[in-house]
């Protein structure tokens, strides 16, 4: 191996270790947001075909669920193990820059690949959080990389990756899915401009009967899907979509703290465009890929808008999360033949986003809420017979992943004239209020302790003992 194959891997294992030293460190934290603690809920309260049965009525597929079922019943159920299950794709969709980026389109466009994957200002924050996105940016990177393995290297086996992740991704999420037949789109696209002859029957053949059994093992869930449609159309939370609203995809990808990134993304994104086009007039066809690469991205975008005008607001900007593999790989690809002077400008630019973007996210996880400071406090005053009461009754399911269930109580079913030794209670400020006369028609008397919270729903916290 010569000197500068050795400084080219010896780049490649520094930064996926030091990517992985990033991610690790984000998940030893208690913080949990609202869709997280629905994650953890179904998989605590539920085995592997209450799962199926309940993601059924709600808008996800089922498959992230199980997975973080099976992990979490081999290696526990703490918060810590269900954000590590949100890290493991992440670190999977970098060993691409590894096993393929690098050997098809050499070291360079490998260290590309690996940064400005993490470089993403909105891949970093996904990639912690107790949800699919991580899983189903893995699943579509590695379809992606399956459609180019089977149009330009025409093996076999790439067609079979093609196939297990563009199914996986179906099962994970509902835009995954749309992102994947987006993928099949374009091959065939591809197959019919760029190749002649019986070799061209041949691929679309492959690529036919790839998307065939993917059809047919996704033809289950598609009632599903049908019926999960019809029931929220006029009736979900997203809004309407609007031209303001459209602007703002850009900004919830891209946006940092850096001052002008969405800007600087977006002026990036046109320069690797053009790139591309010139190069594609000269024949080259990783150009070509490469713009079909950004094109999934760009048509599962426009299918979400046209289905929100047509039928109901169903798209927002983070279902474009899956894409963000695909849109890395692209960059990857039109600077692959830049000088190295171009390259070093977008690592630097690359490495400051990650820097930016971890600053940001290790604040939300560890320094944005005070779930920490009210877990420390329970643990030291909160005795075994003591019961917990909330009067904001939607944070109820949340209150119970942090603590025993049957010892949390809404503070309409609470029945004063139990002997408890101590009730906390949980002031949201919201109605239900608690009614002094009935604490002194009991016998209780109400200590107010701190203001704390949890989530983003501080509360004053009061301790009422008789």
């Amino acid at each position: 191996m010569t000197r500068k194959k050795k400084t080219g891997n010896f780049i490649l294992v520094v930064l996926f270790l030091l990517f992985t030293g990033l991610y690790i460190s984000l998940v030893f934290n208690k913080n949990v947001w609202t869709d997280e603690a629905y994650t953890i809920q179904l998989v605590r309260e539920n085995n592997f075909v209450g799962i199926v049965k309940n993601t059924a009525i709600d808008v996800h597929p089922p498959l992230y669920y199980l997975i973080v079922k099976m992990i979490t019943f081999v290696f526990g159920d703490s918060i810590c193990v269900y954000k590590i299950v949100s890290v493991i794709p992440m670190l999977l969709t970098m060993l691409f820059a590894f096993f393929c980026v690098k050997s098809w389109w050499g070291k360079q466009a490998a260290v590309t690949f690996l940064i400005m994957v993490n470089a993403i200002p909105c891949v970093l924050e996904y990639v912690v959080q107790i949800r699919m996105y991580s899983w189903a940016m893995f699943f579509v990177t590695w379809a992606g990389l399956g459609a180019y393995g089977l149009c330009r290297k025409k093996q076999t086996k790439y067609g079979t990756w093609l196939a297990v992740a563009s199914l996986f991704a179906c099962y994970t999420h509902t835009y995954a899915m749309v992102s994947c037949v987006c993928i099949y789109f374009l091959v065939c696209i591809d197959l019919l401009c760029g190749v002649k002859g019986k070799k061209k029957l041949r691929l679309l053949k492959q690529v036919l009967l790839s998307g065939g059994i993917v059809a047919i093992c996704y033809l289950p869930w598609l009632v599903v899907l049908i019926r999960q449609t019809t029931d929220r159309i006029d009736n979900y939370w997203i809004e309407p979509v609007t031209g303001q609203e459209i602007a703002q995809y850009f900004s919830f990808l891209f946006a940092s703290q850096v001052p002008y990134s969405t800007a600087l993304y977006l002026i990036l994104c046109g320069l690797a465009v053009v790139t591309c086009i010139y190069r594609s007039f000269k024949k080259d066809k990783d150009a070509t890929a490469a713009l079909l690469m950004l094109g999934v991205p760009l048509l599962t975008a426009g299918i979400g808008i046209v289905i929100s005008i047509l039928v109901t607001p169903f798209f927002i900007a983070r279902y474009l999360v899956p894409c963000m593999g695909l849109l890395a790989i692209f960059f990857a690809m039109a600077f692959r033949k830049k000088s190295k002077y171009v390259q070093g400008l977008l690592a630097v630019f690359g490495i400051g986003m990650v820097c930016y973007s971890y600053q940001q996210n290790f604040l939300a996880e560890y320094k944005s809420t005070h779930t920490e400071e009210l877990l420390a406090f329970m643990d030291d005053n909160m005795e075994n017979e003591d019961v917990i009461v909330y009067n904001y009754e939607v944070y109820g399911f949340i209150y119970r992943i942090y603590f025993d269930g049957n010892r949390v109580k809404f503070l309409n079913d609470v029945d004063f004239s139990e002997n408890v030794a101590t009730l906390w209670y949980f002031d949201s400020c919201v109605t239900p209020w608690l009614d002094s006369q009935v604490l002194e028609q009991y016998g209780w008397k109400k200590e107010y302790i701190m203001t704390t919270g949890i989530e983003h729903n501080e509360f004053h916290l009061y301790k009422i003992e008789k």
